[in-house]
């Protein structure tokens, strides 16, 4: 029996790199993974489509349409900026509006005054990106027209074969996947497979925006018990999707499968070329993540708040965040603006190309990772691989991730975080014994061995549901 055509839908991953300056972790996992099932199962079986126009179906697109937009958003050319300031919200607001204020701010109470002050800065901010949310709509619709001209005035839909796999490899919740998937599985006998990286929308939703929460549920009460099989990328999550089936009554068609998760930019890990360092090396600690409350980067701020009040100037080293600004973290950067942050000993490197990235982990005393819930934790991986010791909070999935090799803190607990990473700190000898012990010890995941696995459980159910061995199977994790 010949093994099906896997048809994975990257609309997703597009859509993110066509609005956004970087990959993040799902959109990086996604497309490592992707390079590497092409390089093991050719692309004449690993093919690759986006939503066609008109509301329903697929269309195709090949491997290197997709390859060509990540070597443009890592950016290994890109000009890389260390933060030590920010700019004040609504810098450039008119004279006149700052007069009308002053004389109509000033007959308010002050919490009324702070309150309006805050509503205006808003919608100030909301005003000025105005013009970007046009370009993006009329960049968007030019790329659609320059869609339907080069396939002769109207696109044609890919028309997968009864038994192909059409594989959910990235973040399907935000666009219309859901749909179009029920369609062709349903229509044209298309098995259905996904990745599931975490629950967090459900288990923690306040840590996501309502709208993500609304739109993850739909997916996956809709699209869960139709894979075969769920795939995730760790025990924890496989934990979480268990407790979810059993919650809603779903029955899977096939045991959920643990993929292990690999290390390495594009291949390359630590052996992209060295690019000067952006800070002293050993001066600093690094902190590797979108900006966003899940992510608990108020912990560190605390952290090293007490520890510039307990330990001299000159002995507590630089933090340094390094990621995009997410969601529902103002009042941690308004903190950071107050703080000058933290008098220069907090550094913000935004959205750093790969290369950079690497200098980081190189350069650092250590890395830091105190999410809250984490469906693997790539950064702690990330940097065992460049050799760099990563202390992490003890939480979800991030014991599996570091395994023996990293150092744990109770979750959320910024007294034993600050034992923790101080004590490293302050013990020099201690801390050189552990980066030799990384250096020798940590054996990374290939990417390939990644792909191999996700080809390994979908074919392993292509051969057991030829026997009839699926159906009606429960979660085994």
């Amino acid at each position: 029996m010949s093994l099906p055509v896997i048809w994975i839908d990257f609309e997703d991953i597009f859509i993110h790199l066509e609005t956004r300056a970087r990959p993040s972790g799902i959109q990086r996992l996604a497309f490592e993974a992707a390079r590497e099932m092409v390089a093991i199962a050719g692309a004449e079986r690993v093919r690759f489509v986006r939503h066609a126009s008109g509301g329903s179906g697929f269309r195709e697109v090949a491997f290197d349409t997709v390859r060509k937009g990540f070597a443009v958003a890592t950016g290994r050319e890109g000009v890389v900026k260390i933060l030590r300031s920010l700019p004040d919200p609504a810098p450039e607001a008119p004279r006149a509006m700052r007069a009308a204020w002053r004389k109509v701010g000033g007959l308010m109470p002050p919490e009324v005054r702070f309150a309006m002050l805050q509503v205006m800065l808003r919608l100030w901010d909301a005003a000025a990106a105005v013009p970007g949310v046009f370009r993006a709509v009329r960049h968007a619709w030019s790329r659609r027209r320059k869609e339907v001209s080069d396939s002769g005035g109207v696109e044609a839909p890919v028309r997968m074969a009864r038994g192909d796999v059409l594989f959910a490899l990235a973040a399907p919740w935000g666009s219309e996947h859901q749909a179009r998937a029920t369609a062709v599985c349903r229509d044209d006998g298309v098995r259905y497979v996904a990745m599931i990286y975490d629950m967090i929308p459900l288990v923690r939703p306040e840590f996501c925006v309502v709208q993500l929460e609304r739109r993850f549920r739909a997916w996956i009460t809709h699209m869960l018990p139709l894979c075969d099989p769920p795939l995730v990328i760790s025990h924890a999550t496989g934990r979480d999707v268990a407790a979810f089936a059993r919650a809603e009554g779903i029955a899977l068609r096939a045991p959920v499968r643990v993929v292990a998760i690999g290390s390495g930019f594009g291949g390359e890990g630590p052996a992209l070329p060295a690019e000067p360092p952006l800070l002293p090396p050993g001066s600093y600690v690094l902190f590797v993540s979108t900006i966003e409350a899940r992510k608990n980067h108020t912990l560190l701020f605390r952290v090293w708040r007490r520890m510039m009040t307990e330990m001299p100037m000159d002995q507590v080293p630089v933090l340094v965040f390094a990621g995009g600004i997410g969601w529902l973290v103002d009042d941690l950067m308004q903190q950071i603006r107050n703080s000058r942050f933290l008098d220069g000993k907090l550094a913000i490197v935004e959205s750093p190309t790969d290369a950079a990235l690497a200098s980081l982990y190189r350069g650092a005393m250590f890395s830091v990772y105190p999410s809250h819930y984490e469906g693997w934790g790539l950064p702690v991986v990330e940097s065992l691989s460049f050799g760099t010791p990563v202390v992490a909070a003890r939480a979800t999935s991030l014991p599996e991730a570091g395994g023996t090799l990293a150092r744990y803190f109770a979750d959320d607990d910024p007294a034993d975080a600050l034992r923790v990473i101080r004590g490293l700190i302050e013990n020099p000898a201690e801390l050189a014994a552990w980066h030799a012990e990384v250096r020798a010890s940590f054996r990374p995941v290939s990417w390939q061995r990644t792909a191999r696995e996700i080809l390994d459980a979908i074919d392993g159910v292509e051969a057991q549901a030829a026997r009839g061995q699926v159906d009606g199977v429960r979660l085994a994790v």
